[in-house]
């Protein structure tokens, strides 16, 4: 009967009883034990630890199923896997003991070492500047997509590219602030605005304070003067003008004011070759004379030119 061995023991053996046949001492129980003995012990050779050092393999090993039932091949293990030659010397004593499932079936959350600093450094932290390294700090593609709170198309907010070359920022809703206050339209906001000196006679120059999308200002006569817009602030002339005058050439106290009109007349240009948008902004006192006023204010409302205002209002006719 056939003896489980180890391979050190079957090689002390086959070296005791198959002595040199010059003696004629070889007999067929001699080889037949020793052959049993070496097949019986096969799996306990491979599997003892033996391979570690003295008989490793040293080519790939390969389960290769049955070809004609399709069947076999498959490695079971049952106890771990051990890797000695893992990149970290910490892991070279660590057994694998449960299969890897591949990419598509790992539980992000399962994974060790997520709440230990930054474990995502190649991604922009959802704590904002200031929580790791890998805050924001170069430019950042969106792409043709819409920034919103549902995810759906059309909703928030995008960047989109214009004919200027720069982009637009297109939202499907209103600015809300703080307070409460909302903006849902751009021709809320005043397209032009200015705020100039023109105290004096004659020929006086104008002294700009401040001022929004003009630019320039003439002065025609005493009391007459003309502002220039920048091209494309308005898509026609119908835009609505105001202005204001304390009509007096000082301003040095709260009584420094005349009694005077302030109209907003001549509107024209077409931002071609015709010349850019003007309007004619004049002063006259309460006895009917052009007059400078130290203290003027001006602002202009209107339609981009690309605007769509909306629906038009309704028109109620008096029938007296």
């Amino acid at each position: 009967m056939a003896t489980m061995r180890t391979s050190g023991d079957i090689l002390t053996r086959i070296a005791t009883n198959l002595a040199d046949n010059n003696a004629g001492l070889i007999s067929a129980a001699d080889v037949r034990d020793n052959m049993e003995d070496t097949v019986f012990s096969i799996n306990r050779i491979v599997a003892s630890g033996d391979t570690d050092g003295e008989f490793p393999f040293f080519n790939d090993v390969r389960a290769k199923h049955d070809v004609s039932e399709g069947t076999g091949g498959t490695f079971i293990v049952e106890s771990g896997v051990l890797f000695p030659n893992a990149p970290l010397p910490s892991m070279r004593t660590i057994k694998q003991l449960e299969p890897f499932r591949g990419e598509g079936n790992i539980t992000h959350n399962n994974l060790a070492g997520l709440t230990a600093g930054d474990p995502h450094p190649q991604y922009l932290n959802v704590a904002g500047v200031g929580a790791s390294n890998n805050n924001m700090t170069g430019n950042f593609e969106l792409g043709n997509n819409w920034i919103g709170a549902s995810g759906n198309n059309h909703m928030g907010f995008k960047f989109a590219p214009n004919s200027a070359g720069t982009e637009d920022i297109l939202t499907s809703g209103d600015l809300l602030f703080g307070d409460n206050s909302r903006i849902n339209t751009g021709f809320s906001v005043a397209k032009a605005w200015l705020s100039f000196q023109a105290s004096g006679v004659g020929t006086i120059v104008p002294v700009v304070n401040s001022f929004y999308n003009v630019s320039d200002v003439t002065k025609n006569n005493v009391g007459k003067f003309t502002i220039t817009f920048n091209s494309g602030v308005f898509s026609n002339n119908n835009y609505v003008a105001i202005g204001t005058s304390n009509g007096t050439t000082t301003s040095g106290s709260k009584e420094d004011m005349d009694v005077n009109t302030v109209a907003c007349v001549i509107r024209e240009g077409n931002d071609d070759n015709d010349g850019l948008r003007t309007c004619t902004f004049v002063i006259q006192n309460d006895a009917g004379n052009y007059v400078d006023g130290r203290i003027n204010d001006f602002v202009a409302y209107g339609y981009d030119p690309n605007g769509t205002p909306g629906t038009a209002p309704t028109i109620v006719g008096y029938g007296g």
